[in-house]
């Protein structure tokens, strides 16, 4: 395996929402997660490789705010929503559009944590090719 990235995003992790649909038929996706998705392909832009076409593996390590009744600065694993295949589906999401990847069916393994943040909020993020 060879670590193509290992970075990590500042920003507020967002999940990924689910289709909605009006009164009229129309399908839309909810914009929620639309700014945490633009943090990432930003983070992504000044260190742009070629984009990846074969197995990749996906570890991401999501530190969401903490709220002001949990004290101190260690990361505690966050067990409330947002659920964290949401959270990881705006990530993939976010880097198949910013061409890390021609697409996210590349990823055969994903590690995922989801943790109240101790200092820093966003996602450590580190992309291994097979």
């Amino acid at each position: 395996m060879k670590v193509v990235y290992h970075m990590f995003v500042y920003g507020i992790p967002k999940a990924q929402p689910r289709a909605k649909m009006t009164m009229n038929r129309h399908v839309y996706t909810p914009r929620s997660a639309d700014a945490w998705k633009e943090e990432i392909k930003s983070a992504f832009r000044p260190v742009l490789k070629p984009t990846i076409t074969g197995p990749v593996k996906l570890q991401v390590s999501l530190f969401l705010p903490r709220p002001k009744a949990l004290k101190g600065d260690q990361n505690i694993p966050h067990d409330k929503k947002p659920d964290t295949d949401n959270l990881l589906k705006a990530v993939m999401d976010a880097m198949t559009n910013a061409k890390v990847w021609n697409d996210d069916a590349q990823v055969f393994e994903t590690h995922v944590g989801k943790y109240y943040a101790g200092k820093r909020v966003g996602a450590q993020i580190i992309v291994e090719t097979f």
